[in-house]
């Protein structure tokens, strides 16, 4: 890696290391699980976030329920608060805050818990914040501080630690085995996977800098990470963005090629490809770019305005998928003269932060 210009880039190529402390502290951290779960018999599962916390809840939802073997909800707070009365003792929240000082977050619990009689189970790195004082068990996160700049490696700790709260709610010593091997193969692929990414975006980087609107494009399971990666390009190229799921892409809003929007769309191997590649024919037939990001078991690899990059397994190659918007916004936000080291201190920034002070 070459010198870093922000503190995003530094965390962007740590992101390996987070799946791999996860895989160290996986005992720890399911004792502290199973300890908290004593006498309680979950019937239902709401995943509760909002920003990036809110995301990586997603990225985690469809493999969470497998695991489980419960419903899962992903929420963020606004939404738990229309939803309070489905809720009672036996619906499990499991909270995210990479800080523990999410405003919303932290109404909502008190909600769910003072209304509905909800246990709350947090995952953060504020092990001392207002969240954590709230709840009934933390599950820690792995993770460095990352002072500044869009989140990466809490995206890839949260997942990781909401898939072991999942094996540990079914009692499932061999798929807790299962997910300490997967998250270390997980990190190898990554690793290669980091440059492979910061390149890409690199040698595109005249033409990326110039976009000036973006549609974030995912099919099925590739609509979770779709969600995060519009929200990493809105926090830093500060572009109009917006994120679509396939079917609603190619019913309407692709119209708006007209307008030469940047697509970026977000593929697994194994769905079909056929459509989304006629969504991208679509893009670059009215004059916009389509980026093509997807994923094989083979080294990554890049043609064009697409990169192929690797992964290990399937219930984590959605983490694989975010890499190249982190890319970009850590590479390319610098080149348009944004600093994303820079905290706004603006009153519409200071209304919407939606942190605690301290």
């Amino acid at each position: 890696m070459t010198a870093n210009e922000n503190l995003m880039q530094m965390y962007y190529a740590m992101q390996p290391d987070a799946l791999r402390e996860t895989a160290n502290q996986a005992e720890t951290i399911l004792t502290g699980i199973e300890k908290a779960l004593e006498g309680l018999h979950p019937e239902k599962v709401f995943l509760l976030g909002i920003g990036s916390s809110f995301h990586s809840a997603r990225l985690a939802e469809l493999e969470f329920r497998t695991l489980s073997g419960l419903p899962v909800e992903s929420v963020t707070p606004e939404t738990a608060e229309v939803r309070l009365q489905e809720m009672n003792p036996q619906t499990l929240v499991i909270a995210v805050s990479q800080s523990g000082t999410s405003t919303n977050t932290l109404s909502a619990v008190k909600q769910m818990k003072a209304q509905r009689g909800c246990p709350v189970f947090t995952v953060t790195q504020g092990l001392s914040s207002p969240l954590a004082a709230e709840s009934d068990a933390i599950i820690p996160l792995c993770i460095p501080d990352e002072k500044a700049g869009p989140k990466t490696m809490g995206v890839v700790a949260t997942v990781c630690s909401l898939l072991l709260a999942a094996a540990a709610i079914r009692g499932d010593k061999k798929a807790c085995e299962d997910l300490i091997k997967d998250f270390r193969a997980e990190a190898d692929a990554m690793e290669a996977n980091i440059p492979a990414a910061r390149d890409w975006a690199l040698s595109l980087k005249d033409q990326l800098s110039a976009e000036s609107a973006w549609m974030v494009v995912g099919q099925r399971a590739a609509f979770a990470p779709a969600g995060e990666c519009a929200l990493k390009l809105i926090e830093t190229v500060r572009r109009i963005v917006t994120c679509l799921e396939l079917e609603e892409a190619v019913h309407g809003p692709a119209a708006s090629f007209i307008s030469k929007p940047a697509l970026m769309v977000l593929h697994l191997p194994w769905e079909d490809a056929v459509r989304p590649e006629a969504l991208c024919g679509s893009c670059e037939a009215r004059g916009g770019h389509a980026y093509r990001i997807g994923l094989d078991t083979s080294a990554p690899h890049c043609e064009a305005g697409s990169i192929t990059l690797s992964y290990h397994c399937r219930r984590l190659s959605l983490l694989e998928l975010l890499l190249p918007a982190q890319a970009v916004s850590a590479w390319i936000a610098p080149r348009m003269g944004i600093d994303l080291d820079r905290h706004d201190s603006d009153s519409f920034s200071r209304i919407f932060s939606g942190h605690l002070d301290g």
